[in-house]
This record gives structure tokens, sequence and C-alpha cells, in this order.
């Protein structure tokens, strides 16, 4: 009697062989691969040698390089040279490809000539999960994550190392010449044997002087403070890891089917700056006229963006980050004792005076109101302000501010929704789809984009496996390759 479960023998022959289609389940994910890559346009999408040449060596067809880069990152594979290895060796892959196999560098190659390409297939995705019903949620989470560049941080050059080192530079320079002048004394009548090559070194010296102030010089010009050498287009950020130098992707998040409704790769570490521009682009992408819920961190509190959102049916749960405004030190009276009337622009004190516009910062749109006179003779004074008169101040979007701050106060969850929608993509994305905490494949800003729009891609075709269904799935992508 056998204590063992054993397989069949490697020199057993079958009358019958099995073929790869056999080996591969009904349900199994390189069929969804399949049927998806074939429902597509690849040259409206932008894909090289969609149509072929009539003449020239022929070459791989776009739809099955896109076929293994859906599954490599699927699959956490993302090396092209492990890719190679995999389609040599990988029965799924077998199946998905027909069994061909590509060298490394036609792999490569093929992400790198196709950034765009890869944006336009992640907006083509969500445009087909719109047509289909399954992005009905009018609220949508946004967030951003540094993305590490292949750059490391040792690759980075500030303008004030640059200020260093040219003026370093400039005095050795100085000592050179005082050198060769003292040389030049002692040796009038003939040149010392290594007189020329002290003179090829100080040219070296000047030249290499110069290039630092270029260097500086532009980094002047193109206001930035950080110069990542090899990599220019990557920035220096701060990250929960420390600084870093990266990329910062925003994502917009349905908080319904968790799909990733917008992405966007930016060099500005500061979210501040992303929101009008998220909140556009997530209307453009559900294609929606109604209103649209956004929610977000006080990473994104922005008063001129929060305005414009809420004029174009945006409406933001925003936690406001600003400073503290006039609370009047240890007094009693704080800053919300003091009532706004906004059809006089004015703040009414508790003693009922009324504070009118006193001054306005443009640049910092701040408004500042007060009443030095009836501060004056005020009886509540002692209580208010230890200074001549209680100022009370206001910024210049601070209606947007109270807006999103009683959505909040009605909505008491929404930090949560938001928590749990759109913080969990950023680690499938780093730890399961691209691997080593996010960092990239490829250098440059564009090829950083199309590089995460294919594990955008990747998360959006997994989540939505798992929230409508595989049978589903497969039956509306076969619908729509006829």
């Amino acid at each position: 009697m056998a204590r063992y479960i054993t397989g069949e023998s490697r020199e057993q022959l079958d009358l019958l062989p099995p073929s790869l289609d056999e080996l591969i389940p009904d349900d199994h994910l390189v069929r969804i691969i399949d049927l998806y890559v074939d429902s597509l346009d690849l040259h409206a999408l932008g894909f090289e040698r969609a149509r072929p040449a009539a003449t020239g060596r022929p070459g791989y067809h776009p739809a099955d390089m896109l076929r293994l880069y859906l599954y490599g990152y699927l699959q956490q594979i993302r090396s092209s040279r492990r890719l190679e290895r995999e389609c040599q060796r990988n029965v799924e892959l077998m199946w998905l490809l027909n069994r061909l196999t590509p060298d490394f560098k036609t792999i490569a190659e093929f992400r790198r000539k196709h950034p765009q390409a890869f944006r336009q297939l992640c907006r083509h995705f969500v445009r087909f999960c719109r047509d289909a019903g399954w992005l009905a949620s009018r609220e949508v989470a946004i967030d951003g994550s540094k993305f590490g560049a292949v750059a490391s941080k040792k690759r980075v050059v500030s303008r004030q190392a640059l200020a260093r080192e040219e003026q370093a530079l400039n005095a050795r320079i100085d000592t050179w010449l005082e050198d060769l002048d003292e040389t030049d004394r002692e040796e009038a009548h003939r040149d010392g044997p290594d007189d020329g090559q002290r003179r090829r070194s100080l040219e070296r010296l000047k030249a290499l002087r110069d290039q630092t102030r270029d260097s500086r010089e532009r980094m002047e010009r193109l206001g930035i403070q950080h110069h990542v050498t090899g990599e220019p287009e990557a920035r220096l950020m701060r990250s929960p890891q420390g600084s870093r130098t990266a990329y910062n992707l925003q994502t917009a998040v349905d908080t319904d089917t968790h799909l990733i409704v917008h992405h966007e790769t930016v060099q500005d570490g500061d979210d501040s700056r992303q929101l009008r521009p998220m909140a556009e682009a997530v209307q453009a992408a559900l294609g929606k006229t109604e209103p649209i819920s956004l929610l977000a961190d006080a990473g994104y509190s922005n008063g001129e963006q929060q305005q414009h959102c809420e004029d174009r049916h945006v409406a933001c749960h925003i936690p406001p980050r600003r400073a503290v405004n006039n609370q009047g030190g240890g007094h009693l009276y704080q800053a919300d004792a003091f009532h706004y009337e906004p059809d006089r622009d004015a703040y009414r004190c508790p003693a009922g005076h009324r504070l009118p516009l006193k001054q306005r910062h443009r640049s910092q749109k701040v408004l500042h109101y007060a009443n030095p006179s009836a501060c004056a003779g005020c009886s509540l004074k002692p209580r208010c302000t230890a200074g001549r008169w209680r100022t009370v101040t206001r910024h210049q979007y601070e209606s947007a501010f109270e807006t999103s701050r009683q959505r909040l106060i009605d909505d008491p969850k929404a930090m949560t929704r938001r928590r749990a929608t759109v913080e969990h993509p950023f680690g499938t994305l780093k730890d399961t789809l691209m691997g080593n905490a996010g960092r990239l494949l490829v250098r440059g800003l564009d090829k950083a984009r199309g590089e995460i729009s294919l594990a955008v891609l990747a998360y959006n075709l997994k989540r939505l496996m798992r929230h409508i269904g595989v049978e589903t799935l497969m039956t509306r992508l076969r619908r729509a390759s006829v």
C-alpha cells in the first residue's frame, strides 16, 4: 500500500495529450485579459504597429505585448528580463501569448514607447465602467502618495550646495593664480618643468566653476531648489520614510466600487494645489452634470480652489488647515464670539459694535476687520484685547471653508469613508503591483506616468473582477468585442 500521494510517471505517454486550453480554467485571469485586449481599438488608443506596415520585418502585435504586461503587473512581475523568462516556462503565458517568446529588449521597448497610450487605456477603462453603470456613485475620495524615482537621493543637488561649491572653486582658482604669479616672479627667465601642467589644471578648475555656476543659474531661472542628476524631472519630496526623490501620484477613488476614477502623476509634492485639477478631471471622467461629492484630507485645504469647486457643483468635504484666527490670546472672547454679517461684510462684536473691513492683504488673501473708535470707549475691552483695539481676521474664501466644515459636521463619518476608500489602493499599487515600496523602473515624468498607468489599470481590472464577479465581466467583455 502506498504511503504517499504519487504523481504520474514522466515516461507515461498519453493517447490524447492535453492542449494548453485544457490546462486553463474557464474563469482564469488570463482569459479575462485576453477578452479585454480583444475588445480594444489599439490604433485609436495610440499604440504603434496596431496596423502592420506593408514592408519591413514583421514585429510583435501590440495586443500580445499588452497582454504580457497586464499579466506581469497583475502577478507582480515588472522586470522585462523576468517577463522574458516567464514566457518560456509559464503555462498561463504560453496560453495567453500563443507560445510567443519575445526577448527582454523588445518587452522593455514596448513599455518605453507607449506611456501616452497607457494613459489613454486607463481613461478608456473608466469610460467602459461608466457606460456599464458600475460608476453610479456621485462621491469620490482623493489623496496623494509619493512613488520613488529611479535616481537615488544621493543624486540630488541643491542651489545652496552649488553656491557653496562655486565659492570654494573660486577660492581654489585664486590660490592657483597666486601660485602662478609667484612662480613667474621666481622663474622670470625660464619656464618651470610643470608650468604647462599647472595652467591646464587651472583651466579645468575654471571650466568646473563655470559649469557649477550655469547649473545654479538654471535652477534659479526655473524656480527650483533641488536638481536630480540623471533624472531632472524627479523632485525631492517628503514622505513617511523621509525625504526621497519621487513623483506625487494623485488618485480619485469611487467610494462605492473603490475603482480609481482618475489619476495623475505630478512633480509638485504639495497636495494643496491639486484640488481643482483633480475635481475637474473627475467630472470629465464621470461625465456627470449633476453635483458630485469630493472627500479629501486637510492637505487639500485651499480656499480659492475649494470656492472654484463649489461654483462648479463639486461639494467639498475637507477639514480646514489654517493658522489660528485671532483668538484674543488668553482673553474671554474668542474669534467665534464675533458674528459675521455677509450683507454688510462686517463682524458684530460681543458688545454689539460693528467691525467693518479695515485692511486687505491680497498676497495672503487675508481680510482684517476692526473698529478702533468703538474699542476706545468699550466697557468690555479689558475682556477682549490687551491692545489698542481688537482685530478679527477672515480669509478671502472663508465661506468655502465654512461650507466644507458644516458638511463634515452634518456627515461625521465622511473622513472615515475617505480613509477606507482612497488609502488602500496606494498600498496595493506599491506593495502588490509594483513592489519595492512603489519605486519605479523608468526615468522621467512621461515614462513614470506610463508605468503608473499600467499599474492603475491592473488594479482597476482586478478590483472590478471582485466587485461584479468574473462571469459578469467576461459577458460584458464578449459583448464589447463584437
